[in-house]
């Protein structure tokens, strides 16, 4: 948001310096992106498991499971086309092991938290690939 608004007002600065312009005229407002629903909660859950991979590296007590990773089932993707049987498996297979992280006792913790991780990693390895050397990052060796 912040490159367009600085675009404009450069575009303007330009504008403003140029003698033998008088005005310029914009045709058509740039299209912004929305986020859907899932990427949404996706950049959440990414934010929330970065905090815990840091708790869980320290030996720090870990925050409840977030009740709004239930979403994953019901919010609306970017193509909505890709939410298919693989996709819910995944997710549910994601849920359980989330839970699994924070319910588990402490030896199992990394287990957990880096096969939820690993499941992210699967199921944008079928969709949406761009996001996964980002998630790899979450992984704790």
């Amino acid at each position: 948001m912040y490159k367009i608004a600085y675009f404009f007002a450069l575009l303007y600065l330009m504008a403003s310096c140029d003698t033998n312009k008088k005005e310029v005229k914009i045709e058509e407002a740039p299209i912004m992106y929305e986020a859907s629903e899932m990427a949404l909660l996706m950049r959440g859950m990414y934010e929330f498991n970065k905090a815990a991979r840091a708790q869980i590296i320290n030996k720090d007590s870990l925050s409840a499971f977030p009740e709004e990773f239930l979403l994953i089932h019901k919010a609306v993707l970017t193509d909505p086309s890709e939410r298919d049987k693989e996709f819910d498996t995944i997710a549910e297979q994601f849920i359980d092991a989330q839970k699994a992280v924070f319910s588990t006792k402490s030896d199992s913790t990394l287990y957990h938290f880096n096969k939820s991780v690993n499941l992210c990693i699967s199921c944008h390895e079928t969709r949406c690939i761009g996001p996964i050397p980002k998630i790899k990052k979450l992984l704790i060796h």
